[in-house]
């Protein structure tokens, strides 16, 4: 009977273990790179897709900005000018009211400032609308008041309003302003036609001569007065 001889097995080729073991590293590194480097670009894409967000959104910011600052000059420069020509329209209207209030003044010494006297009287005596009236002026104007002045005047105002008025000197004291009032039942009616109370009555028409010379004005000379919408002079 034959006796087996154990022969040993060849021992494994380590090069190509190697080898095998090498390839497989490599094909592993490569898809850690190749996804490493999907998801860098993933996040740069992103980054940049948030970066043009921002500067987006930093654009519409500064654009509504402008437009709000824009939008606050315009409304300024409208209030301030509109300020300035209240302000223009104030100073006119204070100098004519003081001319008027001189040219007054300066007629007192005039020829025909009885004439004045008498009118403002009439005047007078057909807005109070009673039958009887007193009348009572400042000291300057005292000199005209007489019994023929009175029936002058009453027979004026027959003549303009067609109805008649008595009329007699007050005895109060003199005005402290220059022209005249008259009163009735007592004082408890009175027009007051003196000087500074005409002017008042007179102001309202005065503005509004004023206020159109003063457009007039604008229009004529665009220079002078910058468009209010757009600021530019």
């Amino acid at each position: 009977m034959n006796k087996k001889t154990n022969v040993p097995a060849p021992e494994p080729d380590l090069s190509l273990l190697l080898e095998g073991i090498r390839a497989d590293a490599e094909a592993k590194i490569k898809t850690v790179e190749s996804q490493a480097a999907e998801y860098a670009s993933a996040k740069l894409r992103k980054a940049a897709e948030k970066a043009a967000a921002i500067e987006a959104e930093a654009a519409q910011t500064a654009s509504v900005r402008e437009s709000s600052i824009k939008a606050a000059y315009e409304t300024r420069l409208r209030t301030e000018t509109r300020k300035l020509e209240l302000e223009s329209e104030e100073r006119f209207m204070r100098r004519v009211l003081d001319l008027a209030a001189a040219e007054y003044a300066k007629a007192l010494d005039g020829p025909e400032y009885g004439d004045r006297v008498f009118a403002w009287a009439c005047e007078a005596a057909i807005g109070i609308g009673g039958s009887e009236a007193e009348i009572r002026t400042s000291e300057a104007e005292a000199r005209y008041l007489n019994a023929e002045f009175l029936a002058r005047v009453e027979q004026g105002v027959f003549e303009l309003a067609g109805r008649s008025i008595h009329l007699s000197l007050s005895k109060k004291p003199f005005l402290d302003r220059q022209g005249l009032l008259l009163e009735s039942e007592g004082g408890r009616l009175c027009y007051d036609n003196s000087a500074p109370a005409r002017l008042a009555r007179a102001e309202g028409a005065m503005r509004g001569l004023i206020r159109a010379t003063l457009e007039s004005a604008r229009s004529d000379s665009p220079d002078d007065f910058p468009d209010q919408g757009t600021g530019q002079s």
